[in-house]
């Protein structure tokens, strides 16, 4: 794949995508499923659009588990969120940029699909040495279904340690065209100010509206038990026990809600308990799998689905049957939820005030907190 780079760069802008569906169909008809529908053909609802782009050359590793750890804390952060009195729909997309060839396509395009968000991060192995911001910012400007509503907030985010200025494509280019669109490219750069100064990172947060900022990728943070941990771990086991898998994809989504919940735990305490709060928000959707959320959305008709695509304990009952135990699921997700954002408030407090005492240096969640509460805020959005 590495020969098509000069080629992709040959073409204009406007050529990209269809260019790109041609010669990697396999790739996005695998996606296809899981690309959210575009912000334009949603209703009033507010939506708020995050594009990840992670360099994971072989000195990345501790950037991509900080985002392992992390993505929950920014997607709970946007769910938090309000514009004229409604919660977003987030949405968020993944790249990787260590490598010219993984330039191709998206790892995840905008997708609510956060289980498989976090499945890719956790895919991420790194490999090869050419950091091509330029590249992937276009790249993720012409192959992402972005909105095109002003009222919306649409955000890139890239991170890496390689000066700014790598690759083929002019990276100011790419920055001014985020601009003109109304999407802010923020830039985190791995490693000190002056790096990052010397490198242009802070240039490519200038172009493009967007915030710089510095952390440190291989800082080892540590563990902070907050009390509400051990209640919040309870209670996302009960809230796992109110999803009913149905279709086709039922039992991978099930699979893979226990399997990122695993992986949450592995990392650390606090990765566990930040995903179950992000879970208990909107931002958590499951409809393509899950039938509470479906019925919710209006995405399927109990009284018309087939036997096979229900679940053994729905499948013998009549639409009645149906209707009454997926009320109650929902009824009883929404009480664990609640109950998991009050804990959540409070956890919350005590994680900043260990933060502040430990001096901890900044890292990858910090810096996305910042930048998403900041330009959230700026958009007209309330933050909690």
């Amino acid at each position: 794949m590495r020969h098509l780079a000069p080629i992709l760069l040959a073409f204009p802008l406007t050529f990209l995508p269809a260019f790109a569906a041609a010669i990697f169909p396999l790739h996005l008809a695998a996606d296809e499923d899981r690309i959210a529908t575009p912000a334009a053909a949603v209703d009033a609802q507010p939506v708020i659009q995050v594009a990840l782009l992670l360099d994971d050359s072989g000195s990345m590793q501790g950037l991509i588990k900080q985002a392992r750890a992390h993505l929950w804390d920014v997607v709970s952060k946007l769910a938090g969120t309000r514009r004229d009195g409604r919660r977003p729909r987030v949405e968020v997309a993944l790249y990787h940029y260590g490598d010219r060839p993984f330039l191709a396509a998206p790892l995840v395009p905008f997708t609510t699909d956060l289980d498989r968000m976090s499945a890719q991060l956790f895919a991420i192995n790194g490999g090869g040495g050419e950091e091509a911001c330029g590249e992937v910012i276009r790249n993720s400007l012409v192959q992402l279904a972005w909105s095109t509503r002003p009222q919306d907030l649409r955000l890139i985010i890239i991170a890496g340690n390689e000066p700014f200025t790598q690759g083929g494509y002019d990276w100011r280019d790419a920055c001014r065209e985020a601009a003109t669109r109304g999407i802010r490219v923020n830039t985190v750069h791995c490693g000190s100010a002056a790096e990052g100064v010397q490198g242009q990172w802070d240039q490519g947060a200038k172009l493009g509206n967007g915030i710089f900022s510095c952390i440190d990728h291989n800082v080892v943070e540590r563990p902070i038990m907050a009390p509400q941990d051990d209640r919040i771990g309870a209670l996302n086991q009960q809230l796992n026990a109110t999803y009913c898998a149905f279709g086709a994809n039922g039992a991978a989504g099930l699979a893979e809600q226990r399997r990122q919940d695993e992986n949450a735990a592995q990392l650390a305490p606090q990765a566990a308990s930040s995903r179950a709060v992000a879970k208990a928000s909107v931002a958590y959707d499951n409809a393509r799998w899950d039938l509470v959320d479906a019925e919710a959305k209006g995405q399927v008709d109990l009284a018309t689905m087939r036997r096979e695509e229900l679940p053994a304990e729905l499948a013998a009952l009549d639409t009645a049957g149906r209707r009454a135990v997926i009320a109650a699921k929902a009824a009883e997700r929404a009480t664990i939820q609640a109950e998991i954002a009050t804990l959540a408030k409070d956890r919350a407090v005590f994680v900043e005030s260990e933060r502040l005492k430990s001096g901890s240096a900044p890292s990858l969640g910090s810096a996305l907190v910042e930048a998403v509460s900041s330009q959230a805020a700026t958009a007209g959005y309330v933050v909690e």
